[in-house]
């Protein structure tokens, strides 16, 4: 499933989900879309940012001089 950020012709805005990029493609090209504040079929993709899953935190890098965590006389403590 993919959820996409729409915008009609009037400048009305709403998600909508789709199986896939080929279906919202089909649907935009049969004119199958519309807007639910106005109905218009003159719907596109608005601009959105993407959704990144965010795993956890890298660990700090390895003392280079000891090889262990952080010695305290370097920038790799920061």
């Amino acid at each position: 499933m993919i959820r996409y950020s729409l915008q009609c012709a009037d400048g009305h805005g709403f998600e909508e989900w789709f199986d896939s990029m080929a279906e919202y493609d089909r649907r935009a090209a049969a004119g199958d879309l519309a807007c639910p504040d106005c109905g218009s079929h003159e719907v596109a993709k608005a601009i959105s940012a993407p959704n990144v899953a965010r795993g956890a935190a890298a660990p700090a890098p390895a003392c280079p001089a000891t090889g262990g965590p952080g010695c305290g006389r370097c920038a790799f403590d920061a």
